[in-house]
């Protein structure tokens, strides 16, 4: 196996990882944007936002940024 065939293989593999990895990741940080948003009745919850008011826009483009890498690794596939 040459170096330019082995090196493809790796990048396949890379691609179906990240496309199986980037919807699981979005999905738990909506599940998680969801609970801090709501959760904000409960004192733990309430507590942890006050002291991490950032933490909800980093979670936001936490997700644009699996958002566009997802969107990346299908355009890459389809070429």
């Amino acid at each position: 196996m040459s170096l330019s065939q082995t090196i493809e293989q790796w990048f396949a593999e890379a691609q179906s990882v990240a496309q199986l990895v980037a919807p699981m990741a979005a999905f738990l940080g909506m599940i998680g944007l969801g609970v801090m948003y709501m959760g904000s009745s409960w004192p733990i919850i309430s507590q942890w936002k006050q002291d991490n008011p950032r933490a909800a826009n980093q979670v936001v483009v936490g997700l644009l940024f699996v958002i566009a890498a997802s969107t990346v690794a299908s355009l890459i596939s389809f070429s």
